[in-house]
């Protein structure tokens, strides 16, 4: 959040509600960015994203996100471009952003794919679209978190799905990278 220099005036759009974009609205929130739009598939991780300060909810099998950003930003009086926030990470995702978006969109990709992808720079160029990997989080977004869960403003239990023993972690982990599990599974060791 804090290298995007998103502020007052800003409409956001958080791409995907798992564990990154649910800290990402969290962080959002935090700094009193308002309305935050969350857009994922599943409805029970829009409800998560809202649990954590999210009030515009797409559902992009319904209405593609920039569609849905386009008619906040204009019943807002918004005039600034999007500051998009991609925590999916799937590949194809960032070049189908940049295919959609509005000129001078500015996006934050945070997730992360295992795998090579491309992104067409003379679409890019010709919108004048920002793309920034990674950048964080930082040191003092470490402390600054398990502050916020120490002093109670900020509850991160919302996004833990289940506890599960050693002998699940597998499973977990197939789930997490088909989107099918909770955002955040928490390993006991001793079950």
């Amino acid at each position: 959040m804090r290298s995007s220099g998103i502020g007052p005036g800003d409409l956001p759009l958080v791409i995907g509600a798992g564990a990154i974009g649910l800290s990402a609205v969290a962080a959002l929130a935090r700094r009193g960015i308002e309305p935050v739009m969350v857009s994922d598939f599943s409805e029970t991780r829009r409800e998560l994203a809202r649990q954590f300060g999210a009030q515009l909810l797409v559902d992009p099998s319904v209405q593609p996100p920039f569609d849905a950003w386009r008619e906040a930003a204009r019943e807002r009086g918004v005039t600034t471009p999007p500051v998009v926030f991609e925590c999916v990470g799937a590949p194809g995702l960032v070049q189908q952003l940049i295919e959609t978006c509005e000129m001078w969109t500015r996006i934050y990709v945070a997730g992360a794919w295992y795998t090579d992808d491309t992104i067409n720079c003379t679409d890019g160029a010709r919108k004048g679209v920002t793309v920034q990997f990674g950048g964080g989080p930082l040191p003092d977004d470490w402390y600054g978190t398990l502050d916020a869960v120490c002093e109670g403003r900020l509850d991160p239990l919302p996004s833990v799905g289940r506890v599960i023993g050693l002998d699940e972690v597998p499973a977990a982990l197939d789930e997490a990278r088909r989107a099918q599990g909770p955002p955040r599974v928490i390993v006991h060791p001793n079950g």
